[in-house]
C-alpha cells in the first residue's frame, strides 16, 4: 500500500518521504532514469558513443562510449558486447567512418568494402549486418518506419533498415559520389560531388540543387538548414531560398567519404565548425559572431580529429582530438565545452603515452553520436 492511500500515516511522514524523494531525484542530474534493472538493460542509455576509424590494415574502427559525468571514456565497448565481431572487412582495411542514431538504434558504415551494421543504441548488441562483396558507404538516414536511405561512392540507395539490404538506387539525383545527408520535414538534401541535391521525402523526387554547396548539413531550431561553400556559410531556409555570410576562416573538408564539420545548437540559431585548433560559432544574424574564435583549444601539441558535434542532451560542444600521428596518435583526447558560454567542462585524456606505435590504442576517435 502506497503512501498516498494509507490512511494512516501521518502528514508529517508523507511530508519526509517526499523530501527524501525529491532530494534523490535532484541530487545528480546525470543519473540514468529508472531503478537498477533499467540500468541493467540499458548500460549506454546514459552519455554519448565515439566513432573511431580504426588503423588501416592492423585494426578495425570501433565504438566508445563516455557516460555523463565520468573522467575517462570507456574504450571498445562494440567488442565487449559483440565477441568475436569487427566492424570492418576480414583484411581490416575498410575503415569505420560514419555512424548515426536513429528510432533507438545505431546505425555503422564503413568505407571501402565495410559492412552495414545495425545495433541496439541502449545495449550496443548487434542485431543486423549487411556484407556486400564491393561497397563504399558514406551516410544513412531514416525517413520513416523501416525505410531509409543510404549514400555511397555511386549514388544514393533506398534501403530497408530491418534488413539493411539496399533495395533499389535513386534516378532522380546523380550516380556520382554521395557524402552527407540531412532529413528535414519534406526534404531530404543530399551533398554529392556536383553540388548539393534537395529531393522530397514521400517519393524521392529531384526537387532544387545548388551547385556551387560543397560542405553540409545542420540545422537550427529556426528550420534553416545549414552549408557551406566552404569560404561563405549557406542559409536555406524552408522556402528553400539561400542567404550566405563570409567566413574569417573557410570551412574544411576531408571529402565526402567523411562527415562534415558542421554542426547546430538546438538551444539558440547557432552553427558550429572547427578549423585547426579553433572553433567557430555563428549565430544567426550576427555577423560579429565570427570575428573572433567561439573556443580556442590551448593544449600543445593536439590535433582535432574527424568532426566537432554538438549534444543537445547537454547543450555540449564534443570534440576528438589525438597528440599527432605516428606514436603520439596513440594520445587520445575527449574535450567537453558548454555550447552556450565556451567554457570547458572537461578535458579527458586516455590511451598511451604516445612513446611508441601501439595499435591497442590508435583509435582516431572521429564522431560523436547522441541519443
Amino acid at each position: 500500500m502506497t503512501i498516498f492511500n494509507n490512511k494512516y500515516l501521518s502528514r508529517l511522514s508523507i511530508t519526509a518521504a517526499i523530501a527524501i524523494s525529491l532530494t534523490a531525484c535532484s541530487k545528480n542530474d546525470d543519473l540514468p532514469i529508472g531503478g537498477p534493472d533499467q540500468v541493467e538493460r540499458a548500460p549506454y542509455a546514459n552519455g554519448f558513443f565515439i566513432i573511431t576509424e580504426g588503423s588501416y590494415g592492423q585494426t578495425s574502427g570501433t565504438v566508445q562510449f563516455y557516460r555523463y559525468g565520468a573522467d575517462t571514456v570507456a574504450t571498445k565497448v562494440y567488442e565487449k558486447e559483440n565477441p568475436g565481431k569487427i566492424t570492418s572487412n576480414a583484411a581490416k582495411t575498410s575503415t569505420l567512418q560514419f555512424a548515426t542514431m536513429y528510432s533507438g538504434k545505431l546505425f555503422l558504415m564503413s568505407k571501402i568494402n565495410g559492412p552495414l551494421i545495425r545495433l541496439d543504441a541502449a545495449t550496443l548488441k548487434e542485431e543486423v549486418r549487411f556484407n556486400q562483396e564491393t561497397s563504399n558507404w558514406r551516410s544513412l538516414v531514416g525517413i520513416k518506419g523501416a525505410e531509409g536511405l543510404v549514400s555511397a561512392n555511386d549514388g544514393v540507395y533506398a534501403l530497408n533498415l530491418n534488413t539493411l539490404i539496399p533495395q533499389y538506387k535513386l534516378t532522380s539525383v546523380s550516380a556520382v559520389n554521395t557524402g552527407d545527408m540531412l532529413v528535414s520535414g519534406n526534404y531530404v538534401f543530399l551533398l554529392q560531388s556536383n553540388g548539393a541535391k534537395i529531393i522530397s521525402t514521400s517519393n524521392y523526387s529531384f526537387v532544387k540543387g545548388f551547385s556551387n554547396i560543397s560542405r553540409g548539413f545542420a540545422k537550427t531550431p529556426n528550420g534553416k538548414v545549414w552549408a557551406a561553400t566552404g569560404s561563405r556559410l549557406i542559409a536555406i531556409d524552408k522556402n528553400l531560398d539561400t542567404t550566405g555570410v563570409m567566413l574569417p576562416v573557410a570551412v574544411g573538408s576531408f571529402g565526402l567519404d567523411a562527415p562534415t564539420r558542421l554542426t547546430a545548437s538546438t538551444k539558440e540559431n547557432a552553427v558550429f565548425y572547427h578549423s585547426g585548433a579553433n572553433i567557430y560559432k555563428y549565430v544567426d544574424g550576427n555577423a560579429t559572431s565570427l570575428s573572433q574564435p567561439f573556443i580556442s583549444i590551448d593544449i600543445a601539441p593536439f590535433m582535432v580529429y574527424g568532426s566537432v558535434r554538438y549534444d543537445s542532451n547537454k547543450d555540449y560542444i564534443i570534440v576528438n582530438g589525438i597528440q599527432g600521428y605516428g606514436g603520439a596518435s596513440g594520445v587520445n583526447y575527449l574535450l567537453i565545452y558548454n555550447a552556450s558560454t565556451g567554457a570547458l567542462i572537461k578535458n579527458i585524456k586516455y590511451g598511451n603515452d604516445g612513446s611508441v606505435v601501439d595499435f591497442n590504442h590508435i583509435y582516431f576517435p572521429g564522431l560523436a553520436v547522441f541519443h
